[in-house]
């Protein structure tokens, strides 16, 4: 069970920084002369040193947690489970990025609310990718 949370961490640390810096990259033909811009694979590198952290150290934690609150609690359904499932991970998401932007003292609303919302989207990448890693691993009956 860990060595699927662990390979998901990985794939969404990864999948979350190709997503991040497409979002950032500035094609050649929109850039300021004589401004240095960060390449799609410099941010990827920056956002995989991040985000890393992040996803293992608090990430997994919160994900095992989450699991054994939701399947205790609302464990009937597979729907069920999945909306609250997705519902815990948004939050945790928001969570973490609250707990992050008061470590780092970040006060200017701004710039907090697209933090939040890429914690909340880092988190459902997670999510996802973590179905869809017990999907593979259990039809391939892999022993991990």
């Amino acid at each position: 069970m860990t060595m699927k949370r662990f390979v998901t961490a990985l794939l969404a640390t990864v999948v979350f920084a190709a997503i991040f810096s497409g979002f950032s990259y500035v094609p050649t033909s929109q850039r300021e002369p004589n401004v240095y811009y960060f390449g799609f694979f410099e941010t990827m590198v920056f956002v995989i040193i991040y985000a890393s952290p992040v996803y293992f150290l608090v990430g997994l934690p919160s994900s095992i947690l989450i699991d054994k609150i939701v399947i205790k609690v609302y464990g009937k359904s597979k729907w069920n489970r999945y909306f609250w499932r997705l519902g815990f991970y948004s939050l945790a998401g928001i969570l973490i990025s609250v707990i992050l932007l008061v470590f780092i003292q970040n006060n200017d609303l701004l710039e907090a609310i697209p933090f939040t919302i890429c914690c909340m989207i880092a988190s459902n990448i997670y999510f996802h990718l973590y179905l869809l890693v017990s999907k593979v691993m259990k039809k391939n009956t892999l022993v991990w």
